[in-house]
């Protein structure tokens, strides 16, 4: 079987690679539903994707990754009410992200990266949206992390030929050691900045989040994660705080996204509601009208997810390569 879909590949190396990238579209599909539905403590599964205003069911047609929203010029069929980009951004971004895991990395660690990718894209637009990471991306993650590094050895690259259960289990332990350092460093930088700030600089999702990242990432990828999101993010929102300072530009904070056009059928067919706010959604509209400036909460999630999509995917070999010759001048040789 498995010399079948080689000789497939080599004959066809497009195929997979569509395949994939496909797939990848399809699970950003979904993504955009548990990324709308589970902050709100609703069911992914059920009901299925519907317009809110009409209440009418979202045909197939409608439901296609991408291609729906160009067809319909980003607006609903219903009611013609506009379509956030958001939508076919997510669907597209985790295709693309999906196939760059396939091609640049074995097949194996590949497969194991795709939940691992999800699980990072979902936490990112969700603690942009409500500054909270939910535990199917912090706890499941860390928990899901250790499993699947059990049962694919070569995520921590020790497909070696030993028996699978010693394979099995130091692959395991990678991931816990993993799971410890990436927690434990976010955890003492949060607890000296908010010694320093004297109030909370960092929630505790960030570290629960940091133990899912070293579960599959090992403790390399996740100081990689720490250190390489931080300057990212650093990088990234301290030139937006000049703008808005110098040229009195509003920029809005990362967390805004418009929501009065985001609808739980995954960025299909859907619109708000036409009914009176209630103290809930002035709350949320409160909160998403902030712009960036000194004191402003801004989620670190994303920028740890960044960091780690980066070495997973592209960074891995160097860093790791960083790490052992690093290991070896310190302490003469590597662990």
């Amino acid at each position: 079987m498995l010399q079948n879909l080689e000789a497939v590949n080599n004959e066809f190396p497009w195929f997979f690679a569509t395949v994939v990238f496909i797939f990848g579209c399809c699970w950003g599909s979904f993504l955009n539903v548990v990324i709308y539905r589970v902050p709100k403590k609703l069911s992914v599964v059920t009901p299925r994707s519907f317009c809110t205003t009409s209440k009418k069911p979202i045909p197939w047609y409608d439901n296609i990754p991408i291609l729906s929203w160009i067809i319909l010029g980003g607006k609903s069929r219903f009611d013609r009410q506009p379509i956030s980009i958001r939508y076919p951004a997510v669907e597209l971004l985790t295709g693309i992200l999906f196939l760059c895991a396939w091609l640049l990395l074995p097949p194996v660690v590949a497969l194991v990266g795709f939940p691992f990718i999800a699980i990072l894209i979902a936490g990112t637009w969700i603690d942009l949206d409500h500054m909270i990471l939910p535990d199917f991306s912090t706890i499941g993650g860390m928990l899901l992390g250790v499993l699947l590094s059990f049962l694919f050895p070569a995520l921590h690259d020790y497909a070696t030929g030993e028996p699978f259960l010693v394979e099995g289990i130091r692959s395991m332990i990678v991931a816990v050691i993993g799971i410890f350092v990436g927690s434990g460093v976010i955890l003492w930088i949060a607890i000296l900045a908010e010694s320093i700030l004297k109030k909370e600089a960092m929630g505790f999702g960030d570290v629960l989040f940091m133990g899912c990242i070293g579960a599959f990432c090992g403790w390399q990828g996740a100081l990689f994660a720490v250190f390489g999101g931080a300057l990212i993010g650093t990088i990234v929102v301290i030139p937006l705080m000049i703008m808005e300072k110098l040229f009195g530009i509003k920029i809005p904070a990362l967390g805004n996204v418009e929501n009065s056009q985001s609808e739980e059928s995954a960025g299909k067919d859907t619109s708000k509601e036409t009914k009176e706010p209630t103290s809930e959604d002035k709350a949320d509209d409160s909160k998403e009208d902030t712009d960036l400036k000194m004191g402003t909460a801004i989620p670190f999630g994303p920028w740890l997810a960044l960091g780690a999509v980066i070495y997973y995917i592209f960074l891995r070999g160097p860093v790791d390569n960083y790490f052992y010759t690093l290991q070896e001048l310190l302490f003469g040789q590597t662990w």
